[in-house]
């Protein structure tokens, strides 16, 4: 596949004609084992486990956070931050290329203060840094010789600034309750999605990138017997495995990085990843299977007949902007049976999609399709029949989590109609059963209850 540039400027009238089946940036809160035996649930007050009868565990950690499911159903892999750290703490476990990042912005942030600005204008003069990295650099300053002179009247802002790092660990399901091991990740980058290998023995995670190289796909083994290794650079937020573990498939720029407001050239890509014994070994060469348009937030998902399922663009170039198509397509491709790429939504369904999609994910079984979009909308997509099922009309709230299926008939999702209290509800072919009649306040609270 020959090189091709991004589109440029081309995108901002892409953007405003398309509404691709992508992930946005609602949460995914609720991730059901394979087994459908629990559910983790990352509530108001934290992270919890969920029984198909809605009984909640205690709370497992605070805060946000993703998680998801190893194939055995008793292991989980999850994202998490841990507060308030000094430099001392964060100096140890960051890779060395962010604690020079740190210590570079910690030079323009002085430099800014002596020049006369207050803290809040300094840490904005870090424009190739996020937050948890500007937070770090506060913690870099607090904890260096001579910064109080030079702080000056900015010192006591800059000690109440609060650290943090992100951490992906693994918690063992024992008796019931969830017991986390050591961290495999200390990362100041936000980490978009993770996904565990079907073999167990590793974990993919895309991690927030700079301006030139977007964001990033990283691997690293289960076991920590390696530091993580860099996949590819330029991808889209949510890649996934091959049914047999040792390969990723995911979306990237073919040139250069896509911004959250850009379509990019790129190409549906698969490139091996673990060797026979299920060890890391990536492979120099990848297989560039499909081009297509994209921004950062697709997706890429393996249905368990093996096919591969993407959002993109179905247009044809050049076109004028009322060719521009206005409904978005997702598209399945098996590399191992057929080279034509094929079309999932037929036209007589597009109507019916919720207005601007932002999420899709296959049943188990690989026969169904759950789309939800924007206030709240889900449909669910029965491909051998073409069949469009509304789970859920557009409401008055904006979606709070993605749906997940339980199992290949169920689907879990945010319930909420007639302006009452939302729900967590299980869907099964029109019948609806809510898991969360009884959860706490405390556990509702900016999550169904906002």
């Amino acid at each position: 596949m020959k090189k091709m540039k991004s589109i440029g400027s081309w995108s901002v009238l892409a953007v405003a004609a398309l509404c691709l089946l992508m992930t946005g940036c609602v949460s995914r809160r609720i991730v059901w084992s394979p087994d459908g035996a629990h559910a983790a649930v990352f509530a108001g007050d934290g992270l919890h486990l969920c029984g198909p009868d809605g009984a909640l565990s205690e709370t497992i950690l605070p805060g946000d956070g993703l998680a998801q499911w190893f194939s055995d159903s008793q292991r989980l892999a999850l994202v998490s931050e841990v507060g308030k750290q000094s430099w001392k703490d964060l100096e140890k476990v960051i890779a060395p290329e962010e604690r020079e990042r740190v210590a570079q912005g910690g030079k323009t942030v002085l430099e800014e203060l002596k020049a006369g600005h207050n803290l809040a204008d300094a840490l904005k003069a870090l424009t190739n840094l996020n937050d948890h990295e500007k937070n770090a650099v506060a913690a870099y300053l607090v904890e260096s010789e001579g910064t109080k002179e030079q702080a000056g009247t900015n010192w006591d802002a800059l000690q109440q600034v609060e650290a943090s790092v992100l951490q992906i660990r693994i918690g063992t399901l024992e008796q019931g309750k969830l017991a986390l091991g050591p961290p495999l990740l200390n990362s100041l980058r936000g980490l978009n999605d993770i996904r565990v290998s079907p073999t167990g023995t590793a974990i993919a995670c895309t991690v927030e990138g700079g301006e030139k190289d977007g964001p990033q796909l990283w691997v690293l083994p289960t076991d920590g017997s390696i530091a993580p290794q860099l996949v590819a650079k330029n991808t889209a937020y949510c890649s996934d495995w091959s049914l047999d573990g040792h390969s990723l498939l995911y979306v990237h720029a073919i040139n250069e990085a896509a911004n959250n407001d850009q379509l990019c050239l790129g190409s549906l890509t698969r490139r091996g990843i673990l060797n026979a014994a299920g060890r890391i070994e990536i492979q120099t060469n990848a297989d560039d299977l499909a081009g297509l348009l994209f921004d950062v937030n697709n997706k890429v998902r393996c249905a368990s007949d093996g096919r591969i399922i993407f959002a993109a663009a179905d247009v044809h170039l050049p076109c004028t902007k009322v060719d521009m198509p206005q409904l978005p397509q997702l598209f399945a491709l098996n590399p191992e049976r057929q080279t034509a790429v094929i079309p999932l939504i037929p036209r007589s369904a597009q109507d019916s999609l919720p207005g601007k999609p932002d999420f899709y994910e296959p049943s188990p079984d690989g026969k169904r399709i759950a789309i939800s979009g924007e206030k709240g909308a889900v449909v669910v997509l029965t491909l051998a029949t073409g069949d469009l099922d509304t789970v859920q009309a557009a409401g008055k709230e904006d979606t709070v989590s993605v749906p997940a299926w339980r199992s290949a008939g169920e689907l879990c999702y945010i319930f909420s109609t007639n302006g009452q209290p939302a729900q967590v509800a299980l869907w099964n072919h029109g019948t609806n059963r809510v898991l969360s009649a009884n959860w706490p306040p405390e556990v509702r609270k900016g999550f169904l209850d906002k």
